[in-house]
């Protein structure tokens, strides 16, 4: 028996699962990073604000701000935990270098909350 045998239809639906299965998570990452960009452009575009109109008289709404940074931070805690589970699905796949993982999935800084 040499080291390359075809591989039976059980090995074969083994496999398409694995596959399948690591897709998903990199598509479920890939969604909740999109989500997280999305809610990052909404916590600066605030920011932004707040710095142009702290010149005046503008009083910012701090729980207005730090709610979104707040809705933006979980975000970045479930984007790890997704990512985390990609590594897993790797793993199980039997990939035991991850370094491209965290250059095409980057998962961005927490922002702090703002101090009225």
């Amino acid at each position: 028996m040499g080291m390359f045998r075809e591989a039976g239809p059980q090995e074969m639906d083994i496999v398409k699962e694995m596959a399948e299965s690591l897709g998903s998570a990199g598509l479920r990452l890939e969604e909740i990073l999109e989500k997280t960009n999305a809610a990052l452009v909404h916590v600066q575009q605030l920011l932004d604000r707040v710095r142009v109109e702290s010149i005046g008289s503008f009083e910012p709404d701090f729980a207005v701000i730090n709610e979104s940074i707040r809705g933006y931070n979980a975000l970045v805690d479930k984007a790890q935990n997704a990512l985390d589970w990609v590594l897993i699905q790797r793993e199980a796949c039997g990939f035991r270098t991850h370094r491209n993982v965290h250059y095409y999935y980057p998962i961005p800084a927490k922002i702090k909350l703002l101090k009225p």
